[in-house]
């Protein structure tokens, strides 16, 4: 039992220097979300990939605008001069529609790379926030179990007693290092994400800009803000206006058979349309599930809102029976445990309602893509 004693306490000394020792080696700063997401950002090779894509088409669009200007001293000299005149007009939309193509990936790209950035730091305060508060537990339940074993010795508790105190210990002992591992763990992918020492940590980590709104705003503001600003839309809108802009020159040119154009060209807008009301489609469905997320996350948060409350208010009645010896110091552990998990839980929950409030944002602006 002394060896048993032995490891006991020196459990404890590690619980209780675990988070000053972290401190020490740590550089004096500290880390917030957006940090976090802007370097990830920064860090990100698809990003840097893309934007390459992005830079070479911007370099193209830009040296065929300088031929095609260079072009149209060939108009006098030429006996087709409306194909240079078309080319010169059409060529650099054409291009541009291009482009918008690319930055329209490029910002859903950079949505989805914010996203992940969130997540991961979200789980990073998630098991943070489990490890301070399930310290504190720790060392509480360690002091009542040692107290516990000298009044077993006087008579003044009983074997089973000391036992129940030992394996409400033992527990909360088992979730603290579980959740110094998914800190641990946390932290591993955030590093890599954000292109840091895999074990670099901070001395803080700020939660003061991961609070949800109190209020969610109705299904139909999601809807019209998301279809003015989502990629797919603007890709499709995009796709269906210089279509109809290749088509008004085409008939400038009166091809052979025309009636073939017409019928051709006709079938490829018609086309465009029926894609861009697609898109409009799959947007609100995706507004629409994500809004039953958002329903679902807020009143989870508001539910362990209430269960957080009503264990603080049992806690602090228990502690006041227990002055008075109406229960056990069994019994007052069992309600300061429930509290413990009562505020990891409301804690949980409201960063998740924070998430899917950010989630929905950004499905408001350029959008994400798709996991699945």
């Amino acid at each position: 039992m002394k060896k048993a004693l032995s490891f006991m306490l020196l459990v404890t000394l590690l619980l209780t220097s675990t988070s000053t020792t972290h401190v020490a080696l740590a550089a004096e700063d500290s880390l917030d979300i957006e940090k976090a997401a802007i370097q990830t950002i920064q860090n990100s090779q698809l990003l840097k990939t893309n934007g390459l894509g992005i830079a070479k088409l911007e370099s193209t669009y830009a040296n065929t605008k300088g031929a095609l200007k260079q072009s149209l001293g060939y108009i006098p000299y030429t006996p087709e001069p409306f194909q240079i005149v078309r080319s010169y007009l059409l060529t650099p939309k054409i291009l541009e529609s291009n482009l918008t193509q690319y930055y329209n990936g490029h910002a859903m790209l950079t949505n989805s790379v914010r996203l992940s950035a969130y997540r991961q730091y979200a789980d990073l305060l998630k098991a943070d926030y489990a490890v301070n508060i399930q310290s504190e537990l720790v060392n509480s339940l360690y002091e009542d179990y040692k107290k516990a074993r000298i009044e077993k010795e006087k008579g003044m508790v009983t074997e089973a007693q000391l036992r129940l105190a030992e394996i409400a210990y033992e527990q909360t002992r088992y979730r603290y290092l579980s959740a110094q591992n998914s800190k641990d763990s946390a932290y591993l992918t955030l590093n890599h994400s954000m292109g840091e020492a895999l074990d670099r940590k901070y001395a803080t980590l700020q939660d003061y800009n991961v609070k949800p709104a109190a209020q969610i705003r109705t299904p139909e503001e999601y809807m019209s803000q998301a279809l003015a600003n989502r990629a797919e839309v603007g890709n499709a809108q995009s796709t269906l206006e210089l279509l109809e802009e290749q088509y008004r020159y085409g008939q400038f040119d009166i091809p052979p058979d025309f009636e073939f154009y017409e019928l051709e060209e006709g079938q490829k807008i018609a086309e465009a349309k029926n894609n861009l009301e697609l898109a409009r489609i799959n947007v609100q469905q995706n507004i629409v599930e994500l809004y039953g997320y958002l329903e679902s996350a807020m009143k989870a948060m508001e539910a362990m809102q209430y269960l957080a409350q009503q264990g603080e208010q049992n806690y602090q009645a228990a502690q006041i029976r227990y002055a008075n010896d109406e229960i056990t110091f069994i019994d007052l552990n069992n309600v300061k445990i429930a509290k413990t998990q009562a505020d990891i839980n409301f804690k949980n929950a409201e960063i998740d309602a924070w998430l899917t409030q950010t989630t929905m944002s950004l499905a408001c602006d350029a959008g994400l893509y798709s996991e699945r």
